[in-house]
């Protein structure tokens, strides 16, 4: 829930959307009514005005600015609110298809840091996997040593390769499971990129 606030007072957010409605100033104030609790005697002039509100769950920020020529600014840093403005809007105005422009500094860092994650733990995957090949090689090399070591009697060479045979089965035990939790971490983090792209597709 947001409560309406003195556009003088409010902090603007950093982070916007930008757009340009070809819809006549009216019906846009038609929508803000019936998208907020404004005050009965709340008036706006026709354009330019601005409308700002604070939430009562978490304090922030959120402006609307109304220009001259349809421009529609929306300002605020949660962009999961943007995106319902946005669909709102073009729902109540029956605009199918809109071209925004969109900046949220602080959430497109998160992103990319998530994507740098992604990157690395691709990296280790492929190295690991690279890893994990290598010892089978050698686990199925030292198996043919140890079985013809047994043929030939001879048990100190086959008790040397089964206890090397032994470290190298435990180090691959123990690989897997660091490419398991690499596995489980790359595909939480590409989820939350697939979360940022389908976020990102509400501001439009």
């Amino acid at each position: 829930m947001y409560a309406l606030s003195s556009p003088d007072s409010a902090t603007e957010p950093l982070s916007f959307v930008n757009c340009t409605m070809n819809e006549r100033p009216q019906r846009i104030i038609m929508w803000l009514n019936q998208s907020f609790l404004l005050p009965e005697d709340a008036e706006f002039q026709s354009a330019p005005f601005q409308v700002c509100f604070t939430s009562l769950r978490n304090a922030g920020q959120l402006c609307i600015k109304i220009k001259p020529g349809g421009e529609i600014t929306v300002n605020t840093d949660d962009i999961d609110l943007a995106g319902d403005i946005i669909q709102s809007m073009a729902s109540f105005l029956a605009i199918e298809d809109l071209q925004v422009e969109a900046d949220f500094p602080a959430y497109f860092e998160e992103l990319r840091k998530v994507l740098v994650k992604v990157d690395e733990q691709h990296t280790v995957n492929q190295r690991l996997t690279a890893d994990m090949a290598e010892h089978s090689n050698l686990i199925r090399s030292m198996l043919v040593q140890a079985e013809d070591a047994r043929l030939l009697g001879d048990m100190k060479n086959m008790k040397t390769r089964y206890s090397e045979l032994y470290d190298l089965n435990r180090d691959l035990i123990n690989q897997y499971k660091i490419r398991c939790n690499n596995h489980t971490e790359l595909l939480n983090n590409l989820k939350a990129v697939n979360q940022a792209i389908q976020r990102a597709g509400r501001l439009r």
